[in-house]
Order: structure tokens, then C-alpha cells, then sequence
């Protein structure tokens, strides 16, 4: 069950950051080509804040899917036999 809330807090995180990271720079490369200093400044406030927390609940989650809760095959089989 944990496995199932792992994953999809994992993909939903995952999505939030990398469709935040490209609005990122297209704010950026829009503020660079218009020349319009606050739409470069803009999303370095809150919204840096909100994507940085997201790739860390994703890395976090992701890192739980991997390693929380399995046991390796081969330390599995040999503990059984004991």
C-alpha cells in the first residue's frame, strides 16, 4: 500500500517540478528577449522555493521506492535457508 502512495507522490511531485522548470526558464528566456528585468526576477521569489521543494519530495520518494521496504533477492535466499 505505502508502495502505491510512494509512487504516485513521486510522479505527481516529479511533474509539478519539471513543467515548473520549464515555465522557469520560459519566464526567463521571455524576460531576457523583452528586456523586462522584473519578469527575470519574478520567479526567483516563491515559485523557486515551491519547485525546489518538489524535486526534493521527488528524490526523497523516489529514493524510499527504491530502497525502503525491498529486500535484495540474494540476502532473501540466503537468510531462508537459515
Amino acid at each position: 500500500m505505502y508502495q502505491l502512495v510512494l509512487r504516485k507522490t513521486f510522479v505527481a511531485s516529479l511533474a509539478l517540478a519539471l513543467g515548473g522548470g520549464i515555465v522557469f526558464v520560459l519566464l526567463q528566456l521571455a524576460g531576457i528577449i523583452l528586456g523586462n528585468a522584473p519578469l527575470l526576477t519574478a520567479p526567483n521569489s516563491v515559485f523557486k522555493t515551491v519547485l525546489c521543494i518538489c524535486a526534493s519530495i521527488a528524490s526523497i520518494a523516489a529514493y524510499l521506492l527504491l530502497h525502503a521496504g525491498s529486500t535484495p533477492r540474494k540476502y532473501a535466499q540466503e537468510n531462508a535457508s537459515k
